[in-house]
């Protein structure tokens, strides 16, 4: 959750300031409006991409049981419990 607002307030921060850099001014009146506008139209792509890359994986919950080891007892003539083995699937 605070990993998703921390991109989040860095994508904010990043916009404002890029917008405020943008501005056109009469030092802008230059040919430079095409490279700005490419500028900022990959600065977004990036990112995109990276936000997409911020998401949380899916792994799938393990599920763990102990399970009893058992072992053919003669002299009691049954089945007796020598132990446990955790099993994970």
């Amino acid at each position: 959750m605070f990993r998703k607002f921390a991109i989040a307030a860095l994508s904010a921060a990043t916009l404002a300031t890029a917008t405020v850099a943008v501005t056109p001014t009469d030092a802008h009146a230059g040919k430079r409006g095409g490279a700005i506008a490419a500028g900022a139209i990959i600065g977004f792509a990036a990112g995109a991409i990276i936000a997409s890359q911020a998401q949380p994986r899916y792994f799938a919950p393990v599920r763990c049981h102990n399970r009893a080891i058992t072992r053919w007892n003669p002299y009691q003539r049954r089945y007796v419990v020598v132990g446990y083995r955790r099993v994970c699937y």
